[in-house]
């Protein structure tokens, strides 16, 4: 299994927990097109969530989002947007893991931008 897939599978945890830890709820977005309609190709993935977005529970609004590149795609990646602060983040898999511009993207620091991004705020990508 390819490590970008194991990574987005991790980075999909890190959401639901900090889903829980801001009373937001986890929303799928979208799922691989052959999970849904059960084409040709095999679907040998982690997962079949291709993108996911954190929302407020009262009204439903996304306030950031995760999509991750499907398998056949020549440049695969994730990316993670802030909605509404025209804020998007490229993550890189590295060694150790998933990197935003060379810096460590670990589930405390989602979901310090989580949290900035539902107080309607421009997180600072820094490392906390």
């Amino acid at each position: 299994m390819d490590r970008l897939y194991s990574a987005w599978t991790e980075l999909l945890g890190w959401m639901r927990s900090c889903a829980r830890e801001l009373g937001a709820e986890f929303v799928v977005e979208a799922h691989f097109p052959d999970a849904i309609y059960r084409l040709h190709r095999e679907l040998k993935l982690p997962t079949t969530i291709m993108g996911a977005s954190l929302a407020f529970p009262e009204t439903g609004e996304r306030f950031l989002t995760a999509l991750v590149s499907p398998p056949w795609a020549r440049d695969r990646g994730i990316e993670v947007r802030i909605v509404k602060a025209h804020v998007y983040m490229h993550l890189h898999l590295e060694e150790e893991g998933l990197s935003y511009e060379g810096r460590p993207l670990t589930e405390r620091r989602l979901c310090q931008i989580a949290q900035a991004a539902k107080k309607g705020l421009s997180p600072v990508l820094e490392p906390a």
